[in-house]
């Protein structure tokens, strides 16, 4: 391999641009050497590297010799077929979440994968905050004894996403439980450092979808445009026993957002991550103790973080922190609440 990774971006736009483009311009090591669709021609002019391209198709894109690595920016249910494309020219693939919009696609994603001898990761970038991180190490450490229950929430108290295809359930693959559940759920099975399941069940609503308000981020919409769930609560069960409870909503009227925190009860000790930090909660002799680690960062820092272990990995022939496989349980976990929400039924795996 070249001294520099050559990497081409697939999808041009607002994400392309915002978590991978303008972290992956200022690394060095890297090369931006092809763009496609989108805003392309806008990309290549204003982060392209001396001779890189902007391709007319995706023949064109993985042809190109000097491109290792591909970004998948595209949206929800063009990623498998996109990612087999780009696994099968050989080139390693960091596919933005969710991984697609199917289990059996996501199956195929990584039989291709091991079978080219290529990388496979997901924009699971919420792993690599500092927070994620320093709290892992120390659930590492044993001090909680077993880990036994745990509570994921990706809560927003009013926050229905109006632009783009967030309303079609045939590009997006559903709502908020695969939009904002997929983080959820990668980021509580990591610190569980569990990707076990046995089996889920989960309800799902529109809730306050059928009652479109100006108070929305992101401004009002039109209910009959919203084909679908806004909320999503569920139970995963491990296969050691440890139970997963999700929250998952663009909008529930509770006082304030509530996301991506993470509660860990264990024998001995609790946590609770938060952005921007933890505490960890337990005894001391007879006293109830509550300690807090605040620990600011950087808007970037977890997306840029994960491009360099993608970009590392490759360098060092090792697995990414997001693997190919525990991003495929995430996905078959998904596919399973919302059949079971319905069929109004527990899903075995």
């Amino acid at each position: 391999m070249r001294s520099e990774i050559g990497v081409g971006i697939i999808g041009c736009g607002s994400v392309a641009r915002w978590k991978y483009v303008k972290n992956l311009a200022e690394m060095s090591g890297v090369s931006l050497r092809a763009f496609y669709g989108g805003r392309a021609e806008e990309f290549q002019q204003q982060y392209g590297a001396p001779g890189s391209a902007v391709c007319r198709d995706l023949a064109e894109f993985l042809a190109r010799e000097d491109v290792d690595a591909v970004c998948i920016c595209t949206p929800n249910n063009s990623h498998a077929e996109i990612a087999l494309a780009a696994l099968r020219a050989r080139k390693h693939v960091l596919c933005e979440k969710p991984m697609a919009i199917s289990a059996e696609d996501a199956v195929r994603m990584v039989e291709t994968a091991e079978q080219m001898g290529v990388l496979l990761t997901v924009g699971h970038q919420s792993r690599f905050s500092p927070a994620a991180q320093a709290l892992y190490r120390q659930l590492r450490e044993g001090a909680f004894g077993s880990l036994y229950f745990a509570r994921a929430s990706m809560v927003r108290r009013m926050g229905i996403p109006t632009w783009g295809h967030f309303f079609d359930p045939a590009v997006q693959g559903g709502g908020c439980l695969i939009d904002l559940g997929t983080h959820a759920l990668d980021l509580a099975l990591w610190l569980l450092n569990d990707f076990s399941p046995a089996y889920c069940c989960a309800g799902i609503f529109r809730g306050p979808g059928d009652s479109p308000t100006p108070a929305n981020r992101w401004g009002t919409w039109d209910p009959a445009m919203l084909r679908t769930e806004t909320g999503a609560f569920g139970q995963v069960v491990l296969q050691s026993g440890t139970v997963l409870s999700l929250d998952i909503s663009w909008a529930l009227h509770v006082p304030e957002d509530r996301e991506e925190t993470v509660t860990l009860c264990g024998t001995a000790a609790g946590a609770e991550l938060f952005p921007g930090g933890y505490t960890i909660s337990g005894t001391q002799g007879a006293r109830l103790v509550t300690t807090r680690y605040q620990m600011p960062e950087e808007e970037q820092s977890a997306n840029r973080a994960q491009l360099e272990d993608f970009l590392s990995s490759i360098r060092e022939h090792r697995l990414p922190l997001v693997t190919a496989a525990q991003s495929l349980v995430v996905m078959q976990i998904l596919s399973g609440l919302y059949r079971s929400a319905r069929e109004l039924r527990p899903v075995e795996f």
